[in-house]
C-alpha cells in the first residue's frame, strides 16, 4: 500500500513531522477494541499502563499483541514506510515499496490514552526511534481558555518542541487534534498535551518502535 500521496511531511524545526488522515477502519478498530476493554473490569485492570507512562489522565490501556498484530500493525507499517520515504530523500529510493523492503520495524509499545476534563500530559519524550499519536475520539469542543484571549486557545492541543527559537527556526509546533489525524515524530521530540474544559473524552492511540534499515 503506497501512502506517499496521502502523508504530508514537514521539517518545522529540523526533525521531520509526519501527518496523515488514516482510513476510518483504523479508527473504528481502535475504538471498538478500547470500548471492549473498558467494559471488561478484569482486562481494564490487567492492561492498565498508567504506572509506566507519565500522563495525568483517567486511563491508559496497553494494546494486546494479538489485536495489535492483526488489526493495527499491517496498516501502521504502511504509514511508517510512507513517513520514512518522505523523510529520507538522501537514500535515493524510487518508491515506498523500496523503502518497505529496507525497513526493519520492531514495535516496542502501543497504548490508548483516555483524557477527560482538566487532565493533561506533561512535557516528555518516548523510547525507540519513532513515535506517533492518532486521535480516535474527541469532545465537541475543548472549551474556552481561562482569559478567553482572542485567537489563542491551547486547550486539548498537542505541542511539539525542539531546541530553541532562533532566526528562521521555530521551537514549537502546536497541532489541533482531529478524528483520524495521525502525527508521527522522532522519539526524542519533547511534546505535551494541554488540558481541556467541558464534557467528553479525548481518546488517542500511541506507539513506540525501533527502526533499522537493511544494507
Amino acid at each position: 500500500m503506497d501512502l506517499s500521496d496521502k502523508i504530508n511531511v514537514t521539517k518545522p524545526f529540523g526533525p521531520t513531522i509526519g501527518e496523515i488522515q488514516v482510513i476510518p477502519q483504523f479508527v473504528n478498530d481502535l475504538n471498538g477494541y478500547s470500548d471492549g476493554i473498558i467494559k471488561d473490569k478484569e482486562k481494564s485492570k490487567s492492561l492498565d499502563a498508567g504506572n509506566t507512562l507519565v500522563g495525568a489522565v483517567t486511563q491508559e490501556i496497553t494494546l494486546e499483541k494479538e489485536f495489535f498484530n492483526s488489526k493495527i500493525s499491517p496498516y501502521l507499517s504502511n504509514v511508517i514506510a510512507a513517513y520514512m520515504f518522505k523523510s529520507r530523500p538522501d537514500l535515493n529510493l524510487k518508491s515506498v515499496d523500496e523503502m518497505k523492503k529496507k525497513l526493519i520495524i520492531n514495535y516496542k509499545t502501543a497504548w490508548i490514552v483516555r483524557q477527560f476534563e482538566n487532565e493533561y500530559n506533561p512535557l516528555h519524550f518516548h523510547t525507540g526511534n519513532i513515535s506517533g499519536v492518532c486521535y480516535t475520539m474527541l469532545p465537541k469542543d475543548f472549551g474556552k481558555p481561562p482569559q478567553n484571549k482572542e485567537g489563542i486557545n491551547y486547550n486539548g492541543k498537542i505541542q511539539l518542541t525542539h531546541g530553541a527559537s532562533l532566526f528562521n527556526c521555530k521551537a514549537l509546533e502546536t497541532i489541533k487534534p482531529e478524528i483520524g489525524k495521525f502525527i508521527l515524530f522522532p522519539n526524542y521530540m519533547l511534546h505535551t498535551v494541554y488540558p481541556f474544559y467541558g464534557p467528553g473524552e479525548r481518546r488517542s492511540f500511541s506507539f513506540n518502535a525501533d527502526i533499522a534499515l537493511k544494507k
